[in-house]
């Protein structure tokens, strides 16, 4: 077999080379032997700080994940197995499964066949309840795997200790986190309403150069963990936690925000009064909702018009779908802009 020979100094270098040509050979493993690495080619190529050379050994072979469908076959109907979901929220080594009706009789079947699928994975829970209540929490069941709801997540550079039920989460707005940090400029300060178990001031503070990062929430339980995951990430000189509810905090705290953000989609334009009285002028506020997307013209001259009664008028700089709720419905980001 062709194979890719670098000394072990080179081996990072010339394995991202490979990858990213596709020259790598899908079904073997790099052998270590002598101070160098041989890569199993998929076919000819000359291969930078390597050479290309015919190996008399052999490869070992990779273990191929199998395939959700096939380890289900013959267990589901055809009809069965078009209902699978096919697209699901991992936090850390956690699952969340959603089960349609249809299938909730063989839903541990399906579950052990999702803990097979993904070698990740070692907890499979199905969501009993949706996010409700002052604390916005969820119930889940364990269905297959270790009988945990709790897990480190990783994401943007930061780690994150979250218990499913505990508190609020949802590993789908990583990337609208890291979109919010990208925008904050030098020295900001930012102050983060609703902070959960801090995964907005933490990605913002570690992705950000922002001077200071304030976060504020009322759940006590989340509260903990946002103490332990600003210690978890050594970020305690850059963010502030505060537990408690918005109203009664954000008017003890003596400043003024460069960047407030309201991660808070159902009723987040209530808290506007509370934000505004401590934005500068200048300041950038990203405020959430749950919307069709034929409303949302709409709801941006509502906030305008709530703004401008509270003596703070803004301009809506953008409006940001930031994943989908439910077949119609997005969660938006109206980016706010107060100008005075």
């Amino acid at each position: 077999m062709l194979a890719a020979a670098t000394e072990l100094r080179h081996a990072e270098q010339v394995r991202k080379y490979l990858s990213a040509k596709k020259l790598l050979h899908p079904d073997f493993l790099p052998v270590k032997e002598l101070g160098f690495i041989y890569f199993p080619l998929a076919k000819k190529a000359a291969v930078p700080s390597a050479k290309v050379v015919l190996v008399k050994f052999s490869f070992p072979a990779k273990k191929h994940q199998p395939a959700l469908d096939d380890l289900l076959k013959g267990k589901l109907t055809v009809r069965e197995l078009t209902l699978l979901p096919r697209s699901q929220e991992i936090v850390g080594n956690l699952l969340i499964l959603e089960i349609p009706p249809e299938l909730e009789k063989k839903e541990k079947m399906i579950a052990e066949a999702f803990l097979q699928a993904n070698k990740h994975v070692a907890t499979i829970v199905r969501k009993q309840r949706m996010h409700g209540g002052v604390y916005r929490l969820r119930k889940v069941r364990i269905l297959a795997g270790k009988k945990t709801k709790e897990a480190v997540h990783q994401e943007n550079g930061v780690k994150l200790k979250i218990h499913l039920e505990n508190t609020y989460f949802s590993a789908r707005l990583a990337n609208e986190r890291l979109r919010i940090a990208q925008q904050v400029k030098p020295g900001e300060e930012v102050l983060v309403m609703f902070s959960g178990a801090a995964p907005y001031p933490l990605v913002i503070a570690k992705r950000s150069p922002a001077k200071m990062v304030y976060g504020i929430e009322i759940n006590p339980l989340a509260h903990r963990y946002a103490i332990e995951n600003v210690a978890l990430n050594k970020l305690e000189k850059k963010i502030r936690i505060f537990q408690g509810d918005v109203r009664e905090v954000v008017p003890k705290i003596r400043k003024k925000f460069d960047r407030v953000v309201m991660p808070l989609p159902k009723t987040g334009e209530e808290f506007l009064d509370v934000t505004l009285r401590k934005a500068k002028p200048g300041a950038i506020v990203h405020l959430y909702a749950f919307l069709e997307e034929k409303y949302f013209a709409a709801e941006a001259k509502k906030i305008k018009e709530i703004c401008k009664q509270q003596g703070h008028p803004v301009r809506v700089l953008r409006t940001v779908p930031c994943g989908q709720f439910s077949p119609y419905v997005f969660r938006v980001c109206f980016d706010l802009k107060v100008l005075r």
